[in-house]
């Protein structure tokens, strides 16, 4: 099974490719119900989507990217939040990481200890 690094300036976290797929996919999910979409929001579906097909630890989130100002942050942020309690079991520890990584408090790199990374239920 492999892992992806989840990074965002600078920051991020390891977590397992299926349960990354179950986070993203979950936010992809959110993201087309919404009434309509910015380009760079359907872009960034396509681009997770592609993600989600990537098995053996080289998914790219891309939020460096895609999250380049502000808003865009901010708006990410809110759906993650919302999309934490919406996701499997599989995903929500990913979608919790997710989350302390967009508010800027998650301070692991890729060569942190990796005492976050468990495996759900």
């Amino acid at each position: 099974m492999g892992t992806s690094y989840v990074e965002y300036k600078g920051f991020g976290f390891w977590t397992r490719d299926s349960f990354l797929e179950s986070w993203l996919t979950t936010m992809i999910g959110e993201m087309q119900r919404l009434p309509s979409l910015e380009n760079w929001q359907s872009s960034l579906i396509g681009h997770w989507h592609l993600q989600t097909t990537i098995d053996s630890g080289c998914m790219r989130v891309g939020l460096d990217d895609f999250l380049v100002d502000e808003g865009r942050r901010q708006f990410l942020l809110a759906l993650a939040k919302r999309s934490v309690g919406l996701s499997s079991q599989t995903g929500r520890r990913t979608g919790e990481l997710f989350v302390c990584l967009l508010e800027e408090k998650l301070n692991t790199t890729s060569s942190s200890p990796i005492d976050y990374f468990e495996d759900p239920g």
